[in-house]
């Protein structure tokens, strides 16, 4: 058997794994197993799983288009066309993979710092029910998902996005660092969504380890996803494990 037969083997029998795991693995140069991983790549044997990071699952998750997101986006494009770093995304969009219904949903729009006043007031104006995050307890203490909010708030630095989009990645993290602050998800129904999301879409492994450590709850997110996926994906996992390598 060839070597590029080897890496194939090797790819197929794993959901993800890096290029470190398989050069220590198969005991190969570093640009032999760069090289025919472009070619199954290539071919769509394998899918790239951020930089360094590959997976043999083909799917991605296409975030759903929601209604809400488009008008604000499209707003915001119009009114505030220097403003280019920001994102619309509602909690509505991973709706199908809850346990329980959604009822209710939040719309979060976030944009650097300097711009969260302006965007905040202009949005007030035309849109119902928007508020402008606080770190205050008052804030989360009255704060109502049956009203069905926009909320304005600051965008992470370096955070991954396309456009206006982002990724779902950090989607997943920024829902995370919610758990105890909004009440729109249950901690649940939140394992649940990676549960189901991981069963059958490939995930950027580097935008969950690059952004989770921006976020600082790397070591708390990957704790409950070992804990959720230990003994079904065991490659995902072990790439967790390796903490920080291949960033």
């Amino acid at each position: 058997m060839n070597k590029k037969a080897i890496i194939k083997e090797y790819a197929l029998k794993h959901r993800y794994f890096s290029l470190s795991q398989i050069v220590r693995d198969l005991k190969l140069k570093r640009k032999t197993a760069i090289d025919y991983l472009f070619q199954l790549k290539n071919e769509e044997t394998i899918f790239d799983a951020g930089y360094g990071f590959y997976s043999s699952i083909s799917k991605r998750f296409i975030l759903p288009t929601i209604s809400r997101e488009q008008d604000i986006a499209q707003f915001l494009k119009r009114e505030f066309p220097a403003l280019t770093d920001f994102v619309v995304w509602d909690t509505k969009s991973l709706q199908s993979f809850y346990h329980h219904t959604q009822t209710h949903h939040i719309t979060f729009v976030e944009v650097d710092k300097e711009a969260i006043l302006s965007v905040y007031e202009s949005l007030y104006v035309k849109f119902r029910n928007v508020l402008k995050e606080s770190h205050s307890k008052v804030f989360y203490k009255s704060f109502d998902v049956r009203l069905d909010p926009v909320v304005v708030r600051n965008l992470v630095s370096r955070s991954p996005i396309s456009g206006h989009i982002p990724a779902l990645e950090k989607i997943l993290i920024d829902m995370f660092m919610d758990l105890d602050k909004y009440a729109y998800i249950s901690k649940f129904d939140y394992r649940e969504i990676w549960r189901n999301l991981l069963k059958d879409y490939r995930m950027d492994i580097r935008i969950i380890k690059s952004y989770s450590k921006r976020r600082k709850c790397s070591e708390a997110l990957f704790s409950q996803l070992i804990d959720i996926m230990g003994t079904y994906d065991v490659d995902f996992c072990q790439l967790l494990r390796d903490g920080g390598k291949n960033l």
